[in-house]
């Protein structure tokens, strides 16, 4: 469901001259061969680039002719010199609980992107504490829950320390906008 969600909205963008540079799609390596097919299967008239092998350097000249480039965590990691020269229509974050540690090299990277839009998709928001939802949304939305000290001080310690049911719902009415479940 996701998926297809994120590849209508880009064939939308696209037929209406909006998708005027390439979208990013950051995902697992084991997840892309699944981008691949549903980018066929739903959106065949959006050119795909997929960034992988060993000659990526030479793939540059073709980001200009492309509509989507695929790529995974681990190249964005060592690439992003590369890619974060480069504006992108949009970065979608896929399975975007890997970078809820705000200190990996694949949540860094991402924060060096330059995008007009950025998505996160995930079943699993949360797995240990509220510092994990925070990592997703300062690449989101860098600053809208403040920085990570502040964040803490205002929501993670009231909800998870206090279990603090007003503190809860205004975290849940700032971010409710944000979410599409």
């Amino acid at each position: 469901g996701k998926t297809v969600q994120v590849l209508a909205h880009l064939h939308r963008q696209h037929a209406e001259d909006q998708l005027t540079r390439p979208a990013l799609i950051v995902a697992p390596t084991s997840v892309l061969p699944n981008w691949r097919a549903e980018l066929a299967r739903f959106t065949p008239k959006l050119r795909v680039l997929e960034w992988t092998g060993s000659r990526r350097a030479g793939l540059l000249g073709q980001l200009a002719e492309v509509e989507v480039v695929l790529i995974s965590y681990p190249l964005l990691g060592r690439d992003i010199e590369t890619l974060s020269t480069r504006r992108w229509s949009a970065v979608v974050c896929d399975e975007s609980q890997l970078i809820r540690n705000p200190a990996t090299l694949a949540a860094r990277a991402l924060r060096r992107l330059d995008a007009g839009q950025r998505l996160c998709l995930t079943g699993t928001p949360l797995e240990n504490h509220l510092g994990e939802l925070w990592a997703q949304y300062d690449f989101l939305l860098p600053g809208l829950l403040g920085g990570r000290a502040q964040f803490n001080r205002l929501w993670r310690a009231p909800v998870e320390r206090r279990r603090d049911r007003d503190a809860t719902r205004r975290l849940q009415r700032l971010l409710k906008p944000f979410l599409l479940r």
